[in-house]
Order: structure tokens, then C-alpha cells, then sequence
């Protein structure tokens, strides 16, 4: 079962206005959406459209790290054989939906809730933050099981993947 647009920006703009306050509600919305869109569609190459220019150049990097040990050791060798990790689970979700927004310091946090086919259900957090005059994704944070604290993001689970 796929989200529909509607319906998720009618929830982000429900969250928006009994939330605090954030100066690019809409925005917010515009990104929580296309993201879960791509990652329903299984197009998570298409991510890197939403970031920012720093987290792209994080992923460009690791990706040619990646490249570079598959090429000398095997595509199986390689620490990302299965490719970036844009979300917390392998599986590719059946649904996702934008389910919380909050704010911290110069960012805002959107929690992206997703079910698979087979019933699992996790959820993941954007860390959007204002570049040239858009929200853009700045990192995603992986719920670690059972805890369900936020530990290790993005930008740290490809840090460690090459810097260990």
C-alpha cells in the first residue's frame, strides 16, 4: 500500500500547525514527501537530489571509496555491497509516511515511518536543514533496535564503514 501525496501533507500540515513553529512548514512537507515517494519506488539514487550539498559530497564519496575496493577485491568484498543505506532496514518499505515534526537548534526533524510487506515496522528521522533558500535532507537517522534510540546516521554509518 503506497501513500498518497495528499495525505501526508495533509498530516505534515496538521503536524506543522499544532507543532512549533517552523518557518518553512511547506517545504518541510515538499521534501517529507518526495523522500518517502522515492523510497517507496525503491529510486534511492534519487535521494541525493534532496540533500544537501555536504551530505551529497559524504555519499559521492563513500560511493567511490566503495567503487574503488570493489574493483580491486570484488563487488562482494566491498563494505557496501548492497549499496548506500538510505534507510534503518534493507527491505524496501511498502508504505511511508511523514509521522512527527520537531525542531532543534538550526534544524528540523522529521520522523518517517515505514511498513513493509511482511509487517516490520521501523521508523527513520530526516534532519532537514535550510540551504540556499530550500530544506534540504542533512542526514538520516537510524532507530537502533530495541532501543529505538537515534544513534548512528548517515553520515556516521559511512564514516565508520571506511574509517575503521
Amino acid at each position: 500500500m503506497k501513500t498518497r501525496p495528499s495525505a501526508s501533507a495533509a498530516l505534515i500540515a496538521a503536524l506543522l500547525l499544532n507543532g512549533p513553529a517552523v518557518s518553512a512548514g511547506p517545504e518541510i512537507g515538499d521534501v517529507a514527501n518526495r523522500f518517502c515517494e522515492l523510497q517507496t519506488a525503491d529510486d534511492l539514487s534519487s535521494l541525493r537530489d534532496l540533500m544537501t550539498e555536504d551530505l551529497r559530497a559524504v555519499v559521492d564519496d563513500a560511493a567511490a571509496r566503495n567503487a574503488a575496493i570493489a574493483e580491486t577485491s570484488g563487488q562482494e568484498s566491498a563494505p557496501l555491497a548492497a549499496g548506500i543505506p538510505y534507510r534503518g532496514m534493507v527491505e524496501q518499505p511498502a508504505s511511508c509516511i511523514a509521522s512527527g515534526v520537531s525542531t532543534a537548534a538550526n534544524v528540523t526533524i522529521v520522523d518517517i515511518a515505514y511498513a513493509s510487506d511482511g509487517g516490520e515496522r521501523w521508523t527513520d528521522r530526516l534532519v532537514l536543514k535550510p540551504e540556499t533558500g530550500e530544506m534540504r535532507i542533512d542526514d538520516i537517522l537510524f532507530a537502533s533496535f530495541p532501543t529505538d534510540t537515534y544513534q548512528a546516521g548517515l553520515r556516521r554509518v559511512l564514516a565508520d564503514t571506511f574509517d575503521q
